[in-house]
């Protein structure tokens, strides 16, 4: 955002406080009854209006999601940290007449995307779209028309006709799936801040039902949107008063200050929070802008070793190398031969397989992680082999250099099929004919998994970024002049937050999960590929 931008976008916030205040003062003058001022300090007040405020923090989160979730549909190469900051930091943008502010994620992101940028303009019409029919469905249903009965059935139609002609992926399933979660994200955003304006009325000792307060929210939110000015000033809250009255029998009294409450932990809470996002990340949000990243794992190579705690990531480690220990053994690799660890990070696996005897090599992108690769081999007093940076797809080894190859969590992280297309070709081509190269990758076929590694893991540690592109193991991809085997592991049900006390514990359990017909929900498995001898070197018989 520009300092000119971010300069109008603080005089339209500061325009909305004049005038929201003005709207206020003008309500409570004409309406001044004494001692009821009083009742906003009241203790049930104060309460409603942090449980408005919370609810708001959920519906922001909802809204977010809502937001990634279709950008994702239509492009896979947005960091989950950058769409966050994005998202929060335009929040201010809502103050703009019917939310047109909001595009200037398109000039945020304009880099980035380059001519690819009209997805973020379909994204923003959806939203909008969805966001006006859900509202307009709770409003028919609230008012108990006949129309109320058709609302839903038409805004399910509307969304399946809409994906349908914007979605890329046109199968009827990808249609429905899109739809589904779009629709049900928007219904359960929308019904937080319905529940707050329930529970502000009440705090104010006035029964009111959840389907007055659904007319009283929608009917104000859509007058005001309609009405173009800034997140509807005067528009919403005058028609939130005037319902409250009609429909819900409150005094105009009680009304101005419920809604006062109401709109204090919503809308305008929500602008402050979006305020906050744009001072605390502008440094962040400058650097989107200029399309400028650092190298990944370079940039976080000092923390990277804690952002798994130890426990785990040992469990991981022995359980790991264990597994491809075994499988080298069966196909008659022994200690002596020599390995590359490909992405070898900070070197954990690769110093443990040379404690076991192989000559093993390493290869990463990030020279921050082999410069602490190379000083946990010096300070193991390990032999350090050669410590490579290197490209997956362009690797500096001639043609059957290793007896074996292998890869921990590393692939997900090549982010096109394409390029890992083309590292598998290269792993392939430096394997001897024979070789064997060892995939370790998360298992995302849980839906729930998928979705905790795609939108939660990326916000709450910093290995991943939310764009990886998931290798699935019902899906392995054809790789020339290899073969993958067929015996699959699939390994680990415990989540990385369990402690280790309780890790220890349930052991036993997760064993017996990894042996079970549900084994493929694991969250971790080894797929392993042999490299094919080349037609000359197949022995014939005479």
């Amino acid at each position: 955002m520009t300092t000119g931008q971010g300069a109008k976008t603080y005089g339209l916030v500061l325009f909305l406080c004049v005038v929201g205040s003005l709207s206020t003062a003008i309500w409570l003058g004409s309406y001044h009854q004494a001692g009821l001022q009083h009742l906003l300090f009241a203790p049930a007040v104060l309460a409603s209006l942090g449980f408005c405020v919370l609810l708001t923090s959920l519906n922001l989160i909802l809204r977010w999601f809502r937001w990634h979730f279709l950008l994702r549909r239509f492009s896979h190469d947005l960091a989950t940290r950058d769409s966050l900051t994005v998202y929060l930091a335009t929040l201010p943008a809502i103050v703009t007449p019917f939310f047109v502010g909001e595009l200037a994620r398109v000039l945020i992101f304009r880099r980035k995307f380059g001519g690819r940028m009209a997805h973020l303009f379909w994204v923003w019409f959806i939203e909008r779209l969805v966001d006006s029919a859900v509202l307009l469905t709770f409003l028919l249903l609230s008012l108990g028309t006949s129309w109320g009965l058709l609302a839903p059935p038409l805004l399910a139609g509307l969304s399946l006709v809409l994906f349908r002609f914007l979605l890329e992926d046109k199968a009827a399933r990808n249609v429905v799936g899109v739809s589904a979660v779009t629709l049900l994200l928007t219904i359960f955003a929308w019904m937080l801040p319905v529940l707050g304006l329930s529970a502000v009325v009440r705090a104010f000792a006035w029964p009111i039902s959840l389907g007055t307060a659904a007319k009283v929210f929608s009917g104000g939110t859509l007058f005001g949107g309609v009405s173009g000015l800034p997140l509807g000033v005067f528009v919403t809250g005058s028609t939130m008063i005037r319902e409250l009255v009609r429909a819900a029998g409150l005094s105009v009294e009680l009304s101005v200050l419920a809604v006062l409450v109401y709109r204090s932990g919503t809308a305008f809470y929500a602008v402050l929070v979006g305020v906050a996002s744009l001072v605390f990340w502008r440094r962040r949000l400058a650097s989107i802008i200029r399309n400028r990243p650092a190298e990944h794992f370079d940039a976080i190579a000092a923390e990277y070793e804690g952002q798994i705690p130890k426990h785990v990531r040992d469990s991981l480690l022995t359980k790991k190398i264990d597994l491809m220990h075994a499988h080298l053994g069966r196909q008659n690799i022994r200690p002596g031969a020599r390995g590359l660890d490909l992405g070898c990070g900070q070197g954990w696996y690769l110093a443990e397989l040379a404690r076991r005897g192989y000559s093993m090599d390493g290869a990463d992108f990030s020279g921050g992680q082999l410069r602490k690769a190379a000083l946990q081999l010096q300070e193991s007093g390990l032999p350090r082999g050669a410590l490579v940076q290197a490209d997956a797809q362009r690797l500096p080894f001639p043609d059957g250099t290793f007896d074996f190859v292998y890869s921990i969590n590393v692939f997900h992280h090549i982010l096109s099929r394409d390029a890992q297309g083309r590292a598998l070709r290269e792993v392939v081509r430096i394997l001897r004919p024979g070789g064997t190269f060892i995939l370790h990758e998360m298992n995302t076929r849980n839906p729930l998994f998928r979705w905790y590694m795609g939108y939660l893991f990326p916000l709450l540690k910093q290995i991943d970024e939310g764009n990886e592109q998931w290798i699935m193991p019902s899906a392995l991809p054809d790789v020339a002049g290899g073969t993958w085997l067929s015996d699959v592991h699939y390994f680990t049900f415990l989540p990385d937050f369990v402690p280790g006390v309780l890790q220890k514990a349930l052991r036993r359990m997760e064993s017996r999960l990894e042996n079970s017909t549900i084994r493929h929900y694991s969250a971790h498995y080894q797929a392993c590929l042999i490299k094919r001898p080349a037609v000359s070197e197949v022995p014939h018989d005479p």
